[in-house]
């Protein structure tokens, strides 16, 4: 994601029944420029999820967006 202007973000993980499986970033202070994220397949407990379509939600300042993705081992 790229950030024009410093702000909050928060990044989650859900499945499909809309439950959270991980947060990957939480209320973090950025500045602008462009970043990477890389989810390893694991909740938030540690265990390795299974495979299948999952949903992120991205967070910055008052933007919000939700994309799908599929994670496959």
């Amino acid at each position: 994601y790229e950030l024009s202007q410093p702000a909050k973000v928060m990044l989650k993980i859900y499945n499909v029944f809309g439950q959270e499986v991980r947060t990957l970033i939480s209320g973090k202070d950025h500045v602008a420029g462009r970043y990477d994220v890389e989810w390893n397949g694991r909740n938030d407990h540690g265990s390795q999820v299974a495979s299948g379509i999952y949903f992120y939600r991205l967070q910055a300042g008052s933007f919000t967006k939700v994309m799908k993705m599929m994670f496959i081992k």
